[in-house]
């Protein structure tokens, strides 16, 4: 662990995400072992659950304020829709290696997009194009518009805070 330590630490804006790498890419893998990519995508799910967002925007938005990411929109059909994770925390994990697992994420994903069109999906960690690989991760979330929820009940989204923008002096 300690790539993962010097790795973080000599990145400029690492730093602020030491603790999130030490418990996801240290600590967990110990715990979870073999089981960590299923258990990864469960607790995605579950806390997709707890903070429901109501659109891609709001994921991006939360993705953001939650340190996985940013995470934007690439591609939507009926049964498939693609999306892209980036940004600091992204590419400092994919530096790690193979301790960086992104099953959160993607479970995250599946929720977020089966709570909002009320239809069983998954999400799978994708081929990332080769222009991208050191920077980002793409997850396809897979929906079934025969399949639908029994009794379906769309949670309220969460109501994202955003801190209030500082302008510079007034003249």
């Amino acid at each position: 662990m300690k790539k993962l330590y010097e790795t973080v630490m000599e990145d400029t804006t690492g730093s602020a995400y030491l603790p999130q790498f030490i418990l996801r890419d240290a600590l967990l893998p110990e715990l979870l072992g073999d089981d960590q990519g299923a258990i990864g995508y469960w607790a995605g799910k579950s806390l997709a659950r707890k903070f429901p967002v109501g659109n891609p925007n709001d994921a991006a938005i939360f993705f953001d304020q939650a340190g996985f990411g940013t995470l934007s929109l690439e591609k939507q059909t009926e049964q498939m829709t693609r999306w892209q994770l980036g940004g600091e925390p992204v590419r400092l994990r994919l530096r790690l290696g193979a301790e960086a697992d992104f099953t959160l994420e993607a479970g995250f994903l599946a929720e977020m997009m089966s709570q909002q069109l009320g239809v069983v999906t998954e999400a799978e960690l994708t081929e990332t194009p080769r222009k991208l690989r050191n920077q980002a991760v793409v997850f396809d979330v897979y929906t079934d518009p025969d399949d639908l929820i029994p009794d379906f009940d769309a949670p309220k989204p969460l109501d994202l805070l955003t801190p209030p923008t500082t302008e510079g002096p007034q003249d």
